[in-house]
């Protein structure tokens, strides 16, 4: 075991051997104890979900067609289209975002086997099932290599069903991810915490710090344990939109953490964007699960919003900035 800490400095035990772990590991034939674990923890582990060949296949043309490019590509911590960031090991450091929306002219393979094999593989939806209590639609995803740190947080901020508190999130490990090098963290049984709707006060363009350190605050009131599971190759580790999760630190520059997450809400629910609107999804039907493919870079319009957006940012992003702040100040008047 070896001591860590949050982004925000809480104090994190990182189990090194499965010995060390007081996460249990379940398999898909345990439904009953999937689904009630869940309820009880707001997360669960499923061991050897996605086969290794998966893993092993998408980390191959991550390398050969997405990490070797320098062109835009949208991020997961800004939602903003950057080219790579590189550390020493030369792991790239910006996740990005949405692999099945990425330029199918620039990164086939890897977007149609991100989507076929992974977001909607078999027994990922399996899974998703047991926890959703019906079939899942797959509305955000992210690819991780290097081990950036993820803030405190509960995703119902950002994104979430309409009926909030219903939507689920996937950590899927593509490698074993050793104790330092960045393991994903959550907070038992925070689920059950409502921590207020996002408003004008706490928004995510003027005040997303407010959020964080609330969120921080609440952990240490309440002396919320902090677990971050031991994850090996084809592990998946589900949440809840409310349970309260981040990502440590690396210490260790030996290891990356090769790791794709997806956000799934009920089939039949609509999608919420910071608990303020409800999105028009764009869905295409892959392997009978429907996946939303945002700002689909396949589609004319949004290629000619990503030239704007990568040549012009500076204006592009303030008139994105204005309107936010515009509806969550017409949200308050209401």
């Amino acid at each position: 075991m070896i001591e860590l800490r949050t982004p925000r400095g809480l104090k994190v035990n990182v189990p090194e051997s499965a010995d060390e772990d007081p996460s249990p590991r379940f398999t898909l034939t345990d439904a009953t104890a999937i689904r009630q674990y869940y309820a009880d923890h707001g997360y669960v582990v499923l061991r050897d979900l996605i086969a290794t060949r998966d893993c092993h296949n998408i980390r191959g043309l991550w390398d050969r067609e997405v990490k070797t490019s320098r062109e835009f590509i949208y991020r997961q911590a800004t939602a903003k289209a950057e080219r790579h960031v590189f550390n020493a090991q030369g792991w790239v450091m910006n996740p990005i975002l949405n692999l099945q929306s990425v330029d199918p002219s620039r990164y086939p393979r890897f977007r149609d086997y991100a989507t076929d094999r992974i977001l909607t593989a078999g027994p990922l939806t399996r899974a998703f099932e047991l926890l959703l209590g019906e079939r899942p639609k797959i509305v955000q995803s992210m690819y991780f290599e290097g081990n950036s740190a993820t803030w405190e947080h509960q995703d119902s901020y950002y994104l979430d069903s309409e009926k909030i508190g219903s939507m689920a999130g996937a950590w899927i490990a593509l490698e074993d991810i050793a104790a330092g090098a960045g393991r994903f963290f959550i907070c038992p049984q925070s689920h059950r915490l409502d921590l207020g709707r996002q408003g004008f006060h706490n928004n995510i363009v003027d005040n997303h710090e407010l959020y964080i350190g609330s969120v921080v605050k609440k952990v240490e009131e309440l002396g919320l344990p902090i677990r971050a599971p031991r994850l090996c190759q084809g592990d998946v580790l589900f949440w809840n939109s409310w349970t309260i999760h981040g990502s440590l630190d690396s210490q260790d520059a030996r290891h990356s953490r090769s790791s794709i997450t997806c956000h799934a809400i009920p089939e039949s629910h609509r999608f919420l964007q910071h608990q303020s609107r409800v999105l028009r999804l764009h869905l295409s039907a892959v392997n009978g699960i429907q996946v939303h493919r945002p700002k689909d870079l396949a589609r004319p319009l949004n290629r000619l919003v990503f030239y704007f957006e990568t040549r012009h940012p500076k204006a592009f992003y303030r008139a994105k900035n204005a309107g936010i702040r515009w509806r969550f100040r017409l949200r308050g008047a209401h």
